[in-house]
């Protein structure tokens, strides 16, 4: 197998073209010739990465987020981005991100978000129709618990079924919940459209203060997991397809990141 062949797989789970106009996805660094036979998955290329990838073997690194965001004017080495480039380089290793194009994918990370949630009979969030494409794909989610739960023990569900320790609620909070929106990483949704929908709950990984404020004053309820947890889920799974595809690659998720938020 090489560095092509897993684009290509990629291309049909999760189509490039899929991705928002704005975001940067596809091959970031390497070549499509180079041989696989270890995928290292993340959800961030950092130097811990790297270095997990050359000390495993691993010649290609899998992220969902894009390692080249940011427009690169120069290639200076001894920059952070310069000498992480670097060092891929000196060691053959590539990198191939799939952000937005993985969010809105069928089964994807927003589809995962709610099926870990446990909602069932989803549908679209927001409308999300790609250039190109005159399917509406959708961003985020709307479902339905299995059964009207207190909002307390929705909290506690969501701690277990993401692992994590802490989060943050906005807004209202509601007696009972049975109807749930689910948008991974940044919330990127309009209140207005939003308390229209009359979900019970939202949840999502980033909100800003300021529209945390607003969503406030206008009686919504909405629990911010964290950027992190709300999206570090689709790498098992990522895992679980390449491994069925590729029967010859071995594929690890990295045990060199974590949230870089710490709450104490």
């Amino acid at each position: 197998m090489n560095v092509g062949q897993i684009l290509s797989f990629f291309n049909e789970i999760a189509p490039w073209g899929y991705a928002e106009s704005w975001d940067n996805v596809g091959l970031m660094v390497g070549s499509r010739q180079i041989r696989v036979t270890k995928i290292l998955l993340c959800m961030d290329v950092t130097s811990a990465v790297i270095d997990e990838a050359i000390s495993c073997g691993a010649e290609l690194i899998v992220s969902h987020h894009p390692f080249l965001f940011s427009k690169l004017n120069r290639l200076d080495f001894d920059t952070m981005k310069g000498h992480q480039i670097q060092t891929l380089v000196q060691n053959n290793i590539s990198v191939i991100s799939a952000h937005t194009n993985l969010d809105v994918a069928v089964g994807g990370v927003n589809d995962t978000l709610a099926e870990t949630l446990g909602l069932s009979g989803c549908s679209r969030l927001k409308s999300y129709i790609p250039e190109g494409y005159d399917s509406d794909l959708g961003l985020g989610k709307l479902g339905i618990t299995s059964g009207e739960i207190t909002f307390n023990d929705f909290i506690s569900d969501i701690k277990k079924k993401l692992n994590i320790s802490s989060l943050r609620i906005i807004g209202n909070v509601p007696e009972k919940v049975r109807h749930v929106a689910v948008f991974c990483g940044s919330f990127d949704v309009d209140l207005f459209y939003l308390k229209k929908l009359q979900q019970d709950v939202i949840v999502t990984g980033d909100i800003k203060y300021h529209t945390a404020l607003d969503a406030r004053e206008m009686g919504l309820c909405i629990v911010d997991v964290g950027h992190f947890a709300s999206e570090q889920i689709i790498l098992n799974k990522l895992q679980d397809q390449i491994k069925d595809r590729f029967k010859n690659i071995e594929v690890i998720c990295s045990k060199m990141e974590n949230d870089p938020f710490i709450f104490s």
